[in-house]
């Protein structure tokens, strides 16, 4: 007679072991394929800024001078103009969409509803949100620098290296290219006037700022918690669109406030821990932590404030 073989096999107690044991590695697993996936991003985000970096020295050698930041063919209303990203198109390998643009008709125009509606990779940071309103037009997470003062829309004080209506050129940016930001991050508001973003909404600040230390007391001073203050924007589309323009009022990633008529904080903003990217003139790109000294940070935004930066972004 056959002896028989005694099956092994495992207990309730083993099996709940094990499947603990599993659970414990998924949870250590999945922030490092989190992390790993958001360095991925990140990176691919600074390669953006720096084709558009390159984009903006070839529009320089080209035309001798840098794009606008608010220019062309504006409506009656006096609506803004377009965007320095929509002319440096052709040098970064997208002078098919250039040529759908019809610059002397306004950015409105229905013949230009094509271009307006496109998305462009490059134009967008992988970290961010997907465009929450894409019938408003295709999006843009990185703006033009237009300077460190909070009356944003007067050319005159505009003491950046791209302002409205004018073309500025690199001789003209006198603190140096590389001590002079041009382009920044900023992320996309949430496209709703029913919900509030606090880290990404335009809030309507009350009382006339004087000064860009007295925009940001009376931006943090707004109830953000109150729907009525929640100002009627919706930052970063389309990317045709001139108004779409960052200030070195205030440090990265804090609030974002407007004050009628012409006056605002806008600062630079993003999805990634700690900081956003920023874009200097000569092309190189670097992370600007949100601790940055706020002096520091207002020094870089401008073109020819003649300081001198005492240290390193």
């Amino acid at each position: 007679m056959k002896n028989k073989k005694s099956r092994s096999g495992f207990t309730l107690v083993e099996l709940l072991v094990v499947i603990a044991i599993i659970g414990v590695l998924v949870g250590l697993l999945l922030p490092a394929v989190q992390a790993a996936r958001e360095a991925a991003r990140r990176m691919q985000c600074s390669n953006n800024m720096k084709q558009i970096g390159l984009g903006l020295h070839n529009y320089h050698s080209s035309y001798k001078s840098l794009p606008f930041a608010w220019g062309g063919t504006r409506p009656p209303n006096n609506s803004p103009g377009y965007s320095a990203l929509s002319q440096v198109l052709p040098f970064i390998e997208q002078s098919a969409l250039h040529e759908q643009i019809d610059f002397a008709k306004p950015l409105t125009d229905p013949v230009n509803s094509a271009a307006r509606l496109t998305e462009v990779h490059t134009f967008r940071c992988p970290s961010d949100l997907d465009n929450p309103q894409p019938q408003t037009g295709g999006a843009t997470n990185y703006m033009a620098n237009v300077g460190s003062q909070h009356i944003w829309q007067d050319p005159l004080l505009q003491d950046g290296p791209f302002i409205r209506a004018r073309q500025l050129k690199f001789r003209d940016v006198l603190d140096g290219l590389s001590n002079t930001a041009a382009f920044a991050e900023r992320m996309l508001t949430d496209g709703s006037n029913g919900m509030i973003s606090v880290e990404s909404d335009v809030f309507l600040g009350s009382g006339d700022p004087l000064t860009p230390d007295d925009a940001i007391r009376l931006c943090y001073e707004t109830d953000v918690d109150n729907l009525a203050t929640q100002f009627p924007i919706f930052m970063g589309a389309p990317w045709i669109n001139g108004q779409h323009v960052y200030l070195h009022v205030d440090v990265p990633n804090r609030r974002s406030c407007g004050f009628y008529p012409t006056k605002a904080t806008m600062p630079a903003s993003s999805r990634h821990v700690g900081g956003a990217h920023m874009l200097r003139c000569d092309g190189s790109v670097t992370f600007v932590t949100e601790s940055v000294n706020i002096k520091l940070w207002r020094a870089i935004g401008t073109r020819a404030g003649g300081e001198t930066l005492e240290s390193e972004l």
